[in-house]
C-alpha cells in the first residue's frame, strides 16, 4: 500500500512511497485528468495537475470536492504525518460499486491561458470574420469632402 506525507496541499508524486505503479500512474496522467483514492481511509476524487506556463508538467494531484476538505483538515491537524494512499479500482457492474467508482472518469480543461494565446484566439475569432470593424467616414458638408477614420 502506498503512503505519503501530508506536506503540502496538493500530493506530489515525488512524496509518494512504497507504490512505484501509482507514481508512474500519477505522471502519466493528462492535466485536469481524474483519479479515485483512499486516503487514510477515505474516499475521494483527486484532479491531476495543470501544465505549468512553460508547457511542462505538474508533478502532482489535487483534492476536489470533498476530498479537499479532507485533506485540508489533515494539512492542519496531522502535517508531518505519515498516510495511506490506495487507488479505488472500478468494478462495474458490481452492486455495492460507489457512485464515485460507477461514474466515467471527468477531465478539466487547464483553467487559465496566457497572454499568447488569449491573443492568438483573439487573432483566430477576428480572422474567421465573427467581427467586422469597418473604418469610419465623416462627410464635411461645408467642404463636400471625405475623411476615414481607420482608428479604434
Amino acid at each position: 500500500m502506498a503512503s505519503t506525507t501530508v506536506s503540502d496541499y496538493v500530493i506530489w508524486a515525488k512524496h509518494i512511497h512504497d507504490d512505484p505503479e501509482l507514481v508512474q500512474h500519477v505522471l502519466a496522467m493528462w492535466a485536469g485528468e481524474t483519479i479515485q483514492l483512499e486516503v487514510d481511509g477515505v474516499r475521494g476524487t483527486w484532479r491531476k495537475m495543470d501544465d505549468g506556463s512553460d508547457g511542462r508538467p505538474t508533478p502532482g494531484i489535487r483534492p476536489i470536492g470533498s476530498a479537499q476538505e479532507v485533506w485540508r483538515y489533515l494539512y492542519r491537524r496531522r502535517r508531518g504525518e505519515v498516510v495511506s494512499l490506495r487507488v479505488i479500482e472500478s468494478s462495474a457492474g458490481v452492486s455495492e460499486a460507489s457512485e464515485a467508482e460507477r461514474r466515467e472518469k471527468l477531465l478539466f480543461p487547464p483553467l487559465g491561458k496566457t497572454q499568447e494565446e488569449h491573443d492568438a484566439d483573439l487573432g483566430r475569432l477576428l480572422m474567421a470574420g465573427a467581427w467586422v470593424i469597418a473604418p469610419t467616414v465623416r462627410t464635411d458638408r461645408a467642404t463636400n469632402s471625405t475623411t476615414a477614420n481607420d482608428k479604434l
